[in-house]
């Protein structure tokens, strides 16, 4: 087996996309009425409104921390410029036309800065929106803040879930054994030699 992810690692990336997942179904709760039955999960409207900026602080802390832990390797160089511009051949699973991935393939990198850009709205946002009453001086202006607040984070709130259930169905569905290696950690030589065989060929050497 071939290590992937260190323990505080997993523990971070989980942390990170349950606190988003709760906030995503709370979200989406408070936009619409015919969603609010979402807020059942967590004990009704009332405790959901509580929670939902709460787990908010506790998804932006941990999501500074996964950055901080992956931004290095998220870099993306020439040949993860290559690997995009073959990426109708990774869709169609056509391997022998897509070049050789790293650690992160530049999909992965694609999204971990999407999701970046995203977070930092989230929480410019969420913000003004946690006290609508007033708040920084900002006087009369102050409430067409909110309203533009919260326009951008429910359209925030929806491109975030679209690319959950994208990251889901890659990490399952589409490329089995994918999530193993953030639950254990590892994955096998196979598996590394044929997603990511540049990392493969660092860790193990020329074949």
């Amino acid at each position: 087996m071939i290590r992937r992810f260190t323990y505080p690692e997993r523990v971070v990336h989980w942390v990170v996309g349950l606190s988003f997942l709760f906030l995503l179904l709370t979200g989406l709760a408070f936009s619409h009425p015919r969603l609010y039955w979402l807020t059942t999960v967590v004990g009704g409207g009332p405790i959901a409104r509580i929670l939902h900026p709460w787990v908010g602080v506790l998804f932006a802390l941990s999501f500074v921390a996964m950055f901080l832990l992956w931004v290095r390797d998220m870099r993306v160089d020439a040949q993860d410029r290559a690997w995009l511009r073959a990426i109708r051949h990774y869709a169609v699973h056509d391997k022998a036309n897509v070049p050789p991935a790293g650690k992160y393939n530049a999909g992965q990198k694609m999204f971990f800065w999407t999701m970046t850009a995203l977070g930092v709205v989230y929480v410019a946002t969420g913000i003004p929106m946690w006290f609508p009453a007033g708040v920084f001086g900002l006087g009369p202006f102050y409430g067409e803040i909110v309203n533009v607040s919260r326009m951008l984070h429910y359209l925030a709130t929806v491109g975030g879930g679209l690319f959950l259930i994208v990251h889901v169905y890659l990490g399952t569905v589409a490329y089995p054994g994918t999530i193993g290696a953030m639950l254990h950690g590892s994955v096998t030589p196979a598996w590394a030699k044929h997603h990511h065989p540049r990392w493969h060929e660092e860790q193990s050497g020329p074949s």
